[in-house]
């Protein structure tokens, strides 16, 4: 009866495991797929715009502040990134270029990413 017990036990965390691993897995895929659109800010209206963007273990929300055409300022809202606290970084990085068009942050490229997908989420409400 034991032995069943654990069987059963360790079936079952097989099972989760196996789906948690998945869903990891496929959100990491999502986060390489990202495609980055060209923002043309002479469309955008001054403002402020909320993105977010959740792929796999990152979540992201982003207040962008419009003014002039200009990407005035980024506020990184929520980031839940694991150990990818460097790619707060890459907000200054987008101001300084005013395009989404920058490099990652080296050692935290999936949320680097996942905040360019927020910022242009917000930018093409």
């Amino acid at each position: 009866m034991l032995r069943k017990v654990l069987l059963f036990f360790l079936i079952a965390l097989l099972i989760v495991g196996g789906g948690m691993f998945f869903a990891f897995w496929r959100g990491i895929q999502q986060i390489n797929d990202f495609v980055f659109a060209d923002v043309n800010l002479a469309n955008i209206a001054d403002g402020v715009y909320q993105g977010d963007v959740a792929a796999g273990p990152i979540q992201v929300i982003v207040d962008v502040i419009v003014q002039d055409a200009q990407i005035a300022e980024i506020k990184l809202i929520k980031h839940d990134h694991g150990k990818g606290e460097a790619a707060e970084s890459i907000v200054d990085e987008i101001i300084t270029q005013q395009s989404l068009q920058v490099d990652t942050v080296s050692g935290a490229t999936y949320s680097s990413r996942v905040i360019l997908k927020a910022v242009e989420s917000a930018l093409l409400h």
